[in-house]
C-alpha cells in the first residue's frame, strides 16, 4: 500500500476539483495535460538526492513503494505508508520552493505556493 503525492506547475493553483481530474490523467500516462517546465527536473533532483528512486539495491530501505514516476510535466511518488508522514511534508515543502502544485489524492488537499 502506498500514499501517492502528484505535482506539476499551474498557476494559478487548480481547485481540488480540477486537481483531481489533472491527477487522473497524469496518472494515466496522458502528456499534454499541464504546462511542462525546468522546474519538474530540478525538484527530482532535490528529491532524490535525499530519497533515491528506488532500485534493485535499495528496495528493502526505500521510502517508495514505487519508481518515481517524472516527466517534463510531472512527478507522482508513491511513498510507503509507513514512511508517508515523513516524507510527504519534505516533499511538499520542495514542491512550495520549486513552484510546484501538490495533489494528495488520499485527502484531496492542493497544496500550492501563497502568492
Amino acid at each position: 500500500m502506498s500514499f501517492d503525492l502528484a505535482f506539476w506547475f499551474q498557476w494559478p493553483a487548480p481547485t481540488v476539483e480540477e486537481a483531481a481530474e489533472i491527477y487522473e490523467q497524469l496518472a494515466d500516462e496522458i502528456q499534454g495535460v499541464v504546462e511542462e517546465g525546468p522546474s519538474i527536473r530540478g525538484f527530482y533532483h532535490e528529491v532524490t538526492s535525499i530519497y533515491p528512486d528506488i532500485n534493485e539495491d535499495n528496495m528493502e530501505e526505500s521510502v517508495w513503494s514505487s519508481a518515481l514516476y517524472v516527466t517534463d510535466e510531472c512527478l507522482i511518488a508513491a511513498i510507503a505508508w509507513s514512511r508517508s508522514e515523513e516524507v510527504s511534508s519534505v516533499l511538499i515543502d520542495l514542491a512550495v520552493k520549486h513552484r510546484l502544485v501538490a495533489y494528495d489524492p488520499q485527502k484531496q488537499i492542493v497544496h500550492a505556493m501563497a502568492d
